[in-house]
């Protein structure tokens, strides 16, 4: 399922190092919604630059895990073929496709992925509400601030789960 054991002298071959690289991952994301929070005010130009911030740190973010797993998220442009549903048998399969387990491996990582997703949405969805009794500043800057990680998770977390839950790599397969 991994792509790339090394990318700029990073090695994802064991399970701890993508473990590290996840953690790292998530703990800059939240010290920017820190800085977000505490530093920048509710009000001006400034709010619009942390939040243009950390949504391009989440593009980055999963475009670095992408390269060490296939990046699923956004839909695959295919140069105009038509994309097979998989209902036919085939005698063989190209190399950029993935095999019966890499799409178990796969499928099983969005589940987990978009439950986290859904119960994130959930508690998001349980404080309007209350977001609601706020003025119209406040509350729109801490929608914002509940939309970021929502995003971030929606871009990153099933790379994510398939690098941290996945074994280190056999010896045979290491390039």
């Amino acid at each position: 399922m991994l792509k790339t054991p090394i990318f700029l002298g990073f090695s994802t071959v064991r399970r701890n190092n993508r473990r590290l690289l996840v953690a790292v991952t998530y703990a800059a994301f939240l010290a920017l919604m820190g800085t977000a929070i505490i530093i920048v005010p509710s009000r001006g130009r400034d709010a619009v630059v942390w939040v243009c911030v950390t949504l391009v740190y989440s593009v980055a973010s999963g475009q670095i895990l992408g390269r060490f797993v296939k990046d699923t998220v956004l839909p695959e442009i295919r140069g105009g073929e038509m994309t097979s549903l998989g209902l036919t048998p085939r005698r063989h399969r190209g190399e950029d496709e993935p095999d019966e387990r890499d799409v178990a491996v796969r499928n099983a990582a969005y589940f987990e992925a978009y439950r986290a997703l859904a119960v994130y949405s959930i508690i998001v969805w349980a404080t309007l509400p209350l977001i609601s009794e706020l003025s119209a500043s406040t509350a729109l800057r801490l929608l914002q601030l509940l939309a970021l990680p929502l995003v971030m998770m929606a871009l990153t977390l099933p790379q994510a789960v398939v690098l941290w839950t996945e074994p280190d790599v056999p010896e045979e397969a290491r390039i």
